[in-house]
């Protein structure tokens, strides 16, 4: 499950603020890893979220960047270059606590939402700053960046995988891959199990939410055939809810839990 540190306006969160009370409901439900979203690194107490972490007995398989957009407007994309160099260095903090917690740092929201008639600037933007951060992912020992498609009424650039694996190809980082969400790939994808199956060796990361954004079963996407499109590519890696908080917080990390123990994902 996804879960952030602080109060924010993004939406589609059902786990925020109560950081110890939401990671023993987690371990009690069942799951096995909670992906931080974490505005700034510099306001994280390494020591005391590492502690509840391992009370709960919970992995961190991904670090979410995107409050620094919401909350702050901070973009890799943006017109204004210290917007840009400020968006860099606050990633650069992402990258230092994801090699100390062996986690994935993702490029959501963060990458910015440019103009329409912005775009081909924004991609080289993109491009660059994407590079660079690759090149310090690596030398910092951290894991990498994983790069999410995002449906067009969030952002006008990378909203489908095709155009995710056509960025990864141009930087040219092994470090760098794919972060799959199901419920914007349900608006963008021509095919989510075409496009899945041809991002094979990219794909690191999995958000799950349903068609309606709520938790998975509550809408109406195909989750078996996902499911069974990620085992027949061989994918080793974590599925993480994203989603929003409906029927409530407490309620919908229930309904998800039994979702994924109907498939014998989580005991």
């Amino acid at each position: 499950m996804v879960v952030s540190l602080s109060a924010t306006r993004f939406q589609a969160l059902a786990l925020r603020e109560d950081l110890e009370r939401n990671l023993e409901l987690l371990h009690h439900l069942g799951f096995a890893g909670a992906e931080l979203a974490i505005r700034n690194p510099a306001d994280f107490d390494f020591n005391t979220v590492k502690s509840l972490l391992d009370r709960n007995q919970l992995s961190v398989p991904a670090l979410g960047t995107g409050q620094a957009f919401v909350e702050e407007g901070l973009s890799l994309t943006g017109a204004d270059p210290e917007i840009r160099r400020q968006a860099r260095e606050r990633l650069v903090l992402h990258l230092e606590l994801s090699a100390r917690l062996q986690s994935y740092v993702i490029i959501g929201l963060i990458r910015g939402v440019p103009k329409k008639e912005e775009k081909e600037q924004a991609l080289e933007f993109l491009s660059e700053e994407l590079g660079w951060l690759c090149e310090k992912a690596k030398a910092l020992g951290s894991p990498g960046l994983i790069l999410e498609p995002l449906n067009r009424y969030e952002t006008s650039i990378i909203n489908t995988v095709f155009e995710a694996l056509d960025l990864i190809r141009k930087i040219g980082a092994a470090n760098l891959g794919i972060l799959a969400d199901s419920f914007h790939m349900n608006i963008e994808e021509k095919n989510i199990f075409e496009s899945i199956a041809s991002a094979s060796g990219s794909i690191r990361h999995i958000h799950l939410a349903d068609s309606n954004r709520w938790p998975p079963g509550q809408g109406h996407l195909d989750f078996d055939s996902l499911f069974q499109t990620l085992k027949s590519i061989g994918y080793q890696g974590w599925v993480s809810g994203e989603y929003l908080p409906k029927p409530d917080p407490e309620q919908c990390v229930k309904l998800f839990a039994d979702f994924l123990r109907a498939r014998r994902i989580i005991s």
